[in-house]
Formats: structure tokens, sequence, C-alpha cells
């Protein structure tokens, strides 16, 4: 396994970092910054801007995994956060609540909740969105810096195509990280992230304590490529969970060229490696790469053609993302939120239209494994919205997965509205 020699100092200082922005936060008297957007810590306050979101959702599931019941959930997510104006010394804060509740059945699915949030449920499909009040986001920001922003406390990070780091923003309880988070974008296009994570908050309602490290730089080159590296270190601290401690390299680069007027050919790849880190017991020797192509046809119709693989066999391991919004890949039916012992590759094709406040997309996929090759399943997704004059979202979202070797035949369909205030 790697275990850096620079690792504990790193996190040492990161600690260290909390406690001088906590300090800072206690003794920064008004009036030192030249630029203001607050003239005293009161106005800062009073003068902030509040926002409730509404998100009510009925989701249904049918998987042979549990053959006589089907699920029913029909959850309301509430959140109402408020964030305050810049204070006379370049700090601001923001806190968010959030509250998840069942509207009707509680019994109607088993919620995977986490120790007492757990319904109880076992006859009946797991749909994973228990029930659950807590502040979901409250953390400071610091903008004394020029070009640098700085965030300490509870926080959602969203990084990219969330394919490794996200807030899993699809279920009613989001994933949040308790957090130091560096956003620095002195350099001309580029913007470059680090962020030490002590504790991620996740959907189930518990939490994963770690000694994280997150380190993100976007380059915009030109209006046709823009470019992504990353480093992630995860170092989860109890010994449960230890066999996803790992070190991930890797990078990215997408864009697009306008070949007429009508017509915009879009591109990705993005490669990753892992291997094993801190006190994971396992030896990981894990591979990631993609590959998609596309247009985009008079700027309503998108088409894409994507081949995507995580290694993965007895011997090396495989390549696990287990901070990503995983519901945004392989799948909407959530058949592949870790991978499976002998890798996966994931063939899909996507088409999009949009008209107005209206869209449609559809995606399939052909699942097989990435290590001797056997057919897992395949899978359709669908999904239409439309959008009020009101901005209010109205949409219907459908998942279709029949299996070969993995998992059962599932299908799920997902009605859903969302309305900010």
């Amino acid at each position: 396994m790697i275990r850096s020699k620079n690792t504990s100092h790193i996190i040492a200082m990161a600690r260290v970092l909390v406690g001088i922005c906590s300090l800072v936060l206690s003794i920064c008297p008004e009036g030192i910054l030249a630029e203001e957007t607050a003239s005293t810590f009161t106005d800062a306050l009073k003068k902030g801007k509040a926002h409730i979101d509404l998100r009510y959702r009925l989701e249904t599931v049918s998987d042979d995994a549990v053959p006589d019941e089907n699920a029913l959930a029909s959850t309301l997510r509430t959140t109402l956060n408020y964030k305050t104006l810049t204070s006379p010394c370049g700090i601001s804060a923001f806190v968010e609540f959030e509250n998840v509740t069942i509207v009707g059945d509680d019994e109607g699915y088993n919620n995977a909740g986490a120790g007492s949030l757990w319904n109880g449920v076992t006859d009946k499909p797991v749909v994973a969105d228990p029930m659950i009040t807590e502040v979901n986001q409250a953390y400071v920001s610091i903008t004394k810096i020029q070009d640098t922003q700085i965030n300490i406390g509870r926080q959602e990070l969203v990084l990219g195509n969330v394919r490794f780091v996200g807030n899993v923003g699809w279920r009613q309880n989001h994933q949040s990280y308790d957090a130091l988070t560096f956003v620095n974008k002195s350099v001309n296009k580029t913007t470059l992230i680090y962020s030490y994570v002590h504790n991620v908050n996740r959907i189930f309602g518990d939490n994963i304590p770690m000694d994280a490290q997150i380190i993100n730089a976007v380059v915009d080159a030109n209006e046709h490529a823009k470019i992504t590296g990353f480093t992630y270190l995860l170092d989860l601290r109890r010994n449960s969970q230890a066999g996803l401690s790992t070190v991930t390299l890797g990078g990215n680069i997408s864009g697009s060229h306008t070949a007429s007027d009508n017509l915009k050919i879009l591109y990705c790849t993005e490669l990753a490696m892992q291997s094993d880190f801190g006190d994971n017991p396992n030896s990981i020797n894990a591979n990631y790469y993609r590959f998609e192509g596309g247009a985009k046809i008079q700027g309503k119709l998108t088409v894409k053609a994507g081949y995507e693989v995580l290694s993965g066999n007895p011997t090396d391991g495989s390549f696990q993302t287990p901070l990503a919004t995983l519901h945004a890949w392989n799948g909407w039916a959530d058949k592949f939120l870790s991978t499976p012992t002998n890798g996966l590759k994931d063939f899909y094709i996507s088409g999009e239209v949009k008209q107005g406040p209206f869209g449609m997309k559809a995606i399939y996929h052909n699942y097989t494994a990435e290590e001797g090759g056997g057919k897992y399943g395949s899978e359709l997704d669908i999904v239409a919205s439309c959008r009020t004059r009101w901005k209010q979202l109205f949409a219907f979202k459908m998942a279709l997965y029949s299996a070969d070797t993995h998992a059962f035949d599932t299908n799920k369909i997902m009605v859903f509205t969302t309305f900010s205030i």
C-alpha cells in the first residue's frame, strides 16, 4: 500500500489552518478591507438573502430481488438557507437547513436509513430517502486574499462532472463535507481547488470520518478545450471502511468544435489510475478511462456515444469512486453504485432534445465485465421535463434495467417537481 511521508504533515497543516481562520473570524475588526459590500457586520447579517427550495418526488421501484412487493416513496425535501453579505473584513456566512418528510405511508419502501433513521422495512425495494432534519451546510467564506475564496465548515462539494466528488444531488438528503476548501483564480483561465475533508455526511444519515485531500486544477484553454487534472487522496479512519482508502490521479479534456452554423462536434477523454493508500489492507492497482463523442445539431438536438471502463479483478482490486454522485453514472436504476469485482465496461448512447421550456433525454447502456467480458445487463433511461413561466420544474423519469448476470431486473418510475422562493 502507499502512504506518503508528507501526508501527516499536510493534514496537520490543514488543521492548523482551520484554527488560524477561526481565529481570524473572532478578532477581525471592522474596516480592515478597502473594498466593502456591507458597511458594518450588522448590515452584513441583516441584508443577506434567504431562499426556500422545495422538491416533491413520487418514486416507485419494482425489483425482482424483492419479487412480491413494490416500493412506493412519496417524499418532500425542503431547504431553508441564508447567505449574509460580505462583512467589512471580507467574511460572509452561509447556513442551510434541510428536512426530508414522508408524505403518506412511511413504510411503503425500505428507506436504507442509518441507525435509528431506518424505517425497518425489509420486504420492499430500497429508495434511499430516509426522513431526516439536519444542518446540511454551515460554512464561513473568507475573501480577504485577492482571487481566492476560503470556505470553512460543512459544505457541498461539486467538482466537474461529479464522477469523483459530488453532492449526490438526486437523493433528497444531499451529501455534504466537513472541510476546509481553497479556490484560487489568480492564474489566467485557471481555477485551482484544494480541499481538506475530515468527514463526509452521507445520504443515509450516517458519516464517514476521513483525512482526505481533494486537489483539482481546471484550465479553460480556449473555446475548444477545457483541461482538468486531479488528485484525490482518501484515508478513511474506520477499520471497516479502510478498503476504500485510495489515491487517484487523473485528468480529462473536453470541448467542442463548430463545424457549421448548425453543427457542433463534442468530445471528452478522461483517464485515471488508482492505488491503495493509508491503512487500506488490500492491494489496489486499478485504472479508469472514458471516451465520449457527439454532436449538437441546430442548438436543439444533442447525440452522444461513450465508452467508460472501471477496471477490476480479484488480484488488483476494482476502481471505486465513493465520493461521487453515482446516480449520474452507469444508469439511473443504481445497479452499479460500487464497481463489481471484475470491473465494469459501460457502452452508452444518448439523445437529448430541448425546445423552449420542454426537454427530453434518453440513454441506453450496455454493461459487461472488464475482466472476462461477461455480460452484466442493459438499461434504458428516459427523462422528460417542463419548466413553467414561474420557474417551477415538472419532470418524469424512468429507468428500466434488464439483468443478465448482475443484480435483478429492476424498473423505476419517478415523478417530481421543484420550486424555489
